[in-house]
């Protein structure tokens, strides 16, 4: 289905596009139509089902007169992210691409942070994922539509962000943008002698708007549906909830106290069993 105007955005392809965004605090879906962007919708709640997501599809869609079948393609932020909400929206992404027979687009949650910033000549630094002594960092510039990263994303110790950053391209002007900018510029005073930051609390909102245009670019890498195995989450770090280690076992038999242990009784506790 075409736009109302029937004009196709420079740079960008043809067709109805769907971004989906919950790799930070917000689960959103986006329309982009020919590069426009038509619809936006964000819930402020981490992504923890495919249903609720789900449910923000069909009303992005229904309220804008769509149809699934209406899409051409479909992009989704791969992170640095949530690690849980990371894996909602992909697994939605490849369900209704596998569904729908179309491709999809793995968008760099950092891009996607980028893409106001897109027109500005400066290098860009992303402060995101702040987490016990680590943030998740990466630097580099738009040439024009393409991302071009002189630090690759990776998570490092807070206090290694300046000398890494000094390390980097010379004389370059620096914008912080993220969720983690405004504590870390604190923790690191230092790094205000290296650029500035947006001062807007809504810079470092992670929106499914940008996702759905960076993915209806004319250059996206499009993952075909019998490849979705391809669209992978950047994690940067494992998950919270880890598997127990497993002790050792002690050396010899273990003597419970007192005279109503197994070998006074000759059976098992009810603990030991459970």
């Amino acid at each position: 289905m075409s736009g109302a105007s029937g004009r196709i955005e420079e740079g960008f392809a043809a067709g109805l596009v769907l971004g989906i965004e919950t790799s930070g605090g917000l689960t959103g879906t986006a329309l982009a139509q020919d590069g426009r962007l038509i619809a936006e919708s964000a819930l402020d709640i981490w992504a923890r089902s495919q249903e609720m997501l789900m449910a923000q599809v069909e009303r992005v869609l229904g309220d804008h007169g769509r149809r699934p079948s209406d899409l051409a393609r479909i992009g989704v932020a791969v992170g640095p992210g949530s690690f849980t909400g990371l894996r909602v929206g992909i697994a939605a992404a490849q369900g209704l691409a596998l569904g729908l027979g179309i491709p999809c687009v793995a968008v760099s949650s950092h891009q996607a942070l980028g893409l106001p910033y897109r027109g500005l000549d400066c290098d860009l630094v992303f402060l995101t994922g702040e987490r016990r002594g680590t943030v998740m960092l990466e630097a580099g510039r738009w040439v024009g539509a393409d991302w071009q990263a002189w630090l690759p994303a990776e998570a490092v110790a807070i206090d290694t962000v300046e000398a890494r950053l000094r390390a980097g391209p010379a004389s370059r002007t620096l914008l912080f943008i993220g969720e983690a900018v405004d504590s870390i510029r604190r923790a690191q005073a230092r790094l205000a002698d290296l650029g500035s930051a947006i001062d807007d609390p809504f810079h470092a909102v992670r929106r499914p708007g940008a996702v759905a245009r960076l993915a209806a670019s004319a250059g996206a890498r499009l993952i075909p549906p019998t490849e979705l195995e391809r669209l992978a989450p950047v994690y940067l770090r494992g998950a919270d909830a880890r598997r127990p280690e497993r002790r050792p076992a002690a050396e010899g038999p273990t003597r419970p106290s007192g005279p109503a242990g197994p070998e006074a009784t000759g059976r098992e506790t009810d603990a030991k069993r459970e």
